[in-house]
């Protein structure tokens, strides 16, 4: 008799261990989801399994990565908005993942989370457990900074949580991607060698000498966070100066793009 109850209070407590994996897995999801499940071919999968996840997909759902990102590619060291927007019939909880990569899952960049997200592995960005409420659909809005050096491939690859808010069953999982490539349309160096950019770093004012520079020059300035500060064309073989307070420029470090005839390129500057 006491080696059977000996048995059975053996067989309830693995029962209670395996239900208490399972609950804490799918309810400590909803603060995040753990790196490496975004569905990409490095992380081989999502958390659409067992202990996490499950449930049939259904037609209504849509999930979709969008950024600012130019058609012609990433410019180096310059941030990017990128959004991820999720959208079910009567849906109220989502969740998601996404992971800059390269070939073999070479992280590609940096992410900076926003609202709703936060970092985990360091290079993935996940929701947080305050940013997976929605009234049909959830977006979740963040950064992207491109890395300084390289002209990689970059695949965001994501993760969609289509959750019921009942624990894991009935949640449906579901993948997307965004690919882009390195800019490879740059001004010529014979351009290059007509404009320069001084002081560096800026104190007062910025110059631009764009002396044997015919064409009308487009200056975009953004800041650290890929916000443009400033945007205006001026004419080609003259000394451009912009006062930084009237700018409104702050200490930091600022991206200076400069375009000629569609053609780009961009100059890091620190403001002091």
């Amino acid at each position: 008799m006491k080696k059977k109850f000996t048995l059975v209070l053996s067989m309830l407590l693995m029962v209670g261990l395996v239900y208490d994996y399972n609950f804490r897995m799918a309810h400590t999801n909803s603060s995040g989801g753990p790196a490496g499940n975004t569905g990409s071919p490095n992380d081989g999968q999502t958390c659409a399994r067992s202990g996490c996840h499950s449930g049939p997909a259904v037609a209504n759902e849509t999930g979709v990565i969008s950024s600012d990102i130019p058609a012609g590619g990433y410019l180096a060291g310059v941030t990017y908005n990128i959004s991820v927007t999720l959208t079910k019939q009567g849906g109220t909880k989502f969740g998601f993942q996404l992971s800059p990569q390269g070939a073999g899952g070479s992280a590609i960049g940096t992410l900076i989370a926003g609202t709703g997200s936060q970092i985990v592995g360091g290079n993935y960005i996940t929701h947080t457990f305050a940013g997976t409420s929605g009234s049909g659909s959830k977006t979740w809005d963040f950064q992207w900074t491109a890395p300084a050096s390289g002209a990689a491939d970059v695949t965001f690859y994501a993760a969609y949580n289509f959750a019921n808010g009942s624990g894991s069953s009935g949640d449906v999982i579901d993948t997307g991607s965004l690919t882009y490539s390195a800019s490879t349309v740059g001004i010529s160096e014979a351009q290059l060698e007509g404009i320069t950019v001084y002081p560096n770093p800026v104190i007062n004012e910025i110059h631009v000498a764009s002396k044997d520079v015919d064409e009308e020059i487009m200056i975009t300035l953004f800041d650290a966070q890929g916000r443009r500060v400033l945007g205006n064309k001026y004419a080609g073989g003259t000394d451009i100066t912009m006062d930084v307070k009237s700018i409104g420029l702050i200490t930091g470090v600022y991206f200076m793009q400069l375009e000629i005839d569609g053609k780009s390129t961009i100059k890091k500057l620190m403001v002091k």
